[in-house]
């Protein structure tokens, strides 16, 4: 696995490099495949249930087309696969190959590269990129890293962390709002918990200091940044399930494809007897200390700050 830091070159899909506009398009036809006997897809978007038995095996297509005539040397360009986990501003290098050489048909992302990305709400990116530093010249790419064609696949589950933004907070933003200028974070629910997920919809808002916020975001922080991500990921769920009470303390069972269902589908890994009732009578405990050691478990915090 390479430990080459790529560069994000553009925050929109306007790009730059007119010198290079003839590569626009070649991962175009770059594919997907979830799972071990699935199909490949071109769809950038795929909504996925957590599942024992049909673990994600995901394996990639570049389908790489290139023009017949290059605006530059072969030589210059790679392909590259990446994961990101947006919720941890996280990206990891899957694989690169040189545009010269020969590129697989097929590029598999492994099972220790989505676990250590929390298992869902990943991006897969196929890119073809310049492969090294090059002199400056309008119109054409030159830092190492920078991207000339890119394609997203979006893996989503309805798990609870996607389900809010996260908002930064400096200390005048927080005093704004009534909350001490060093507030750590705050979770205001805004409901959903038992509804089918919805296309942008969000369970809640969590506020996070500004300074912490960049901190965890650092690459060069990831030592420190994991176990609290791990460790806060969980405490924001446990508010939610508090707040939400309301919303299926009467109900026999969870809405099919709310992040309630999605959220019981995954305790029964940790817990293979534990059922919506059993779920009822945890959330009933004073500080619900047996559901919050769930969620603990769930977020891998032991481990996260074992390993850190």
């Amino acid at each position: 696995m390479s430990n080459i830091t790529w560069r994000k070159s553009a925050t929109k899909d306007v790009r730059p490099f007119f010198g290079a506009a003839t590569l626009e398009s070649s991962v175009e036809l770059a594919e997907i495949r979830l799972y071990e006997d699935g199909a490949f897809m071109a769809d950038t978007a795929h909504a996925v249930e957590p599942s024992d038995s049909q673990p994600l095996d995901i394996v990639i297509r570049p389908n790489l087309a290139l023009p017949a005539e290059m605006p530059m040397a072969k030589g210059d360009l790679v392909l590259a696969v990446t994961a990101v986990q947006p919720f941890m501003k996280k990206t990891i290098v899957v694989a690169t190959h040189k545009v010269s050489g020969k590129i697989p048909d097929e590029i598999g992302v492994g099972s220790d590269i989505i676990d250590k990305l929390g298992g869902s709400n990943v991006i897969i990116e196929v890119a073809l990129c310049l492969g090294k530093q090059l002199a400056k010249k309008p119109g054409s790419p030159f830092l190492l890293g920078h991207w000339l064609s890119k394609k997203s696949f979006a893996i989503k589950t309805p798990k609870l962390a996607e389900a809010f933004p996260i908002e930064p907070m400096t200390d005048e933003q927080w005093k704004l709002i009534g909350y001490p200028a060093k507030t750590l974070y705050t979770v205001q629910y805004i409901g959903g918990f038992n509804d089918p997920v919805g296309k942008d919809s969000h369970l809640a808002t969590v506020r996070i200091h500004a300074d912490v916020h960049k901190k965890l975001t650092l690459e060069s922080a990831q030592r420190l940044a994991k176990p609290m991500m791990a460790s806060l990921a969980a405490e924001i769920t446990g508010h939610i399930i508090a707040a939400s009470v309301s919303e299926w303390e009467g109900a026999d069972e969870a809405a099919n494809g709310s992040p309630l269902s999605a959220f019981l589908k995954r305790m029964e890994r940790i817990d293979s007897k534990f059922t919506f009732e059993k779920f009822k009578e945890f959330a009933k405990e004073p500080g619900m200390p047996r559901l919050k050691a769930l969620l603990h478990a769930d977020q891998q915090s032991v481990r996260s700050i074992a390993e850190g």
